[in-house]
């Protein structure tokens, strides 16, 4: 059976839940413009902010896709979940950072300062990452656990002196006459990618529709690329923010293509399986994984979807 199969044949329900992040957009352009239906799917994408939350409908058989990052695939599969990343979807590049006070000149400056920051999340890992280039550890700054977007609130009400947070947060906080951005991934290639996974028995059992799926998917992308107006507009209105404020961020998104995709998963050390290893070793490290996630199986399909 092609992945592609007859559209009038009933109809594959596929339940995909996401956080309300700008690089998951491309997923609504699929939905709209019928491209799932051609392929086949009857997809409903709903908005589910805590990935723990998604993850945790995903095995009560709720939802079949959740959209989140690499790392956290990694933390949840070494905390027992059985998943398989299917495809990546975009890398941050300048949209997850890290805010500050002004007087803050540095990472380095850091030390002993209040940081908000969801403990156990891609922003830690983020955290993690940038302190380590300073010459410090978690262990030097004073974390407070919220989530990220509450962090990037806490920060603009000046409640802390600094946070770990996302876009549109990081322009808000600079926009403040005491605020800065202080790091952003811009600097940090490859280390934040969004990807969406399944369940393991669920992937594998659904070959035919998953390749249908991401294909649909990449037919999305491609339409921002030709049609970026009506692309804006669909994304701006299914995630509830202005056309003005997405068009402002998007610089700080790279979204990945197919050809993308096929070189992040390209060979048995790619780049994907690279990023969940280091992942991996990181949540170990912190206390809050309780088994290293086999790299390999998490990343193993997604090669063969991209093709």
């Amino acid at each position: 059976m092609s992945a592609s199969w007859n559209a009038a044949d009933a109809a594959e329900k596929i339940s995909v839940a996401h956080s309300t992040w700008i690089g998951y957009g491309a997923l609504y352009i699929a939905k709209e413009k019928g491209f799932f239906e051609k392929a086949g799917l009857d997809v409903n994408l709903q908005i589910i902010e805590a990935s723990s939350d998604a993850i945790a409908a995903m095995q009560g058989g709720q939802i079949n896709i959740v959209a989140s990052t690499m790392d956290n695939f990694a933390l949840f599969t070494g905390n027992g979940a059985d998943l398989e990343v299917l495809t990546a979807l975009d890398e941050s590049a300048g949209g997850d950072g890290i805010v500050a006070k002004k007087e803050i000149a540095t990472v380095a400056d850091l030390k002993g300062k209040s940081v908000g920051v969801q403990k156990g999340s891609v922003s830690q890992f983020l955290l993690a990452q940038a302190l380590n280039k300073a010459g410090l550890k978690l262990e030097d700054v004073h974390v407070i656990d919220m989530k990220s977007g509450d962090a990037g609130a806490a920060f603009v009400a000046g409640s802390v002196d600094a946070a770990v947070t996302w876009q549109p947060w990081l322009s808000k906080a600079a926009a403040t006459d005491f605020g800065k951005i202080l790091a952003d991934t811009s600097t940090m290639p490859g280390l934040i990618v969004d990807a969406l996974a399944a369940k393991s028995d669920y992937a594998n059992g659904h070959k035919t529709e998953m390749k249908a799926f991401v294909d649909a998917y990449f037919e999305g992308i491609a339409f921002m690329g030709t049609n970026p107006a009506e692309a804006h507009e669909i994304i701006a209105r299914n995630l509830k923010m202005s056309t003005e404020t997405l068009e402002g961020t998007l610089k700080d998104v790279r979204f990945f293509t197919k050809q993308d995709n096929v070189a992040f998963f390209s060979g048995d050390r790619s780049p994907a399986f690279a990023l969940v290893s280091q992942a991996g070793g990181f949540y170990q490290k912190i206390g809050v994984l309780r088994s290293t996630p086999d790299a390999a199986k998490v990343v193993g399909i997604a090669g063969e979807l991209a093709k």
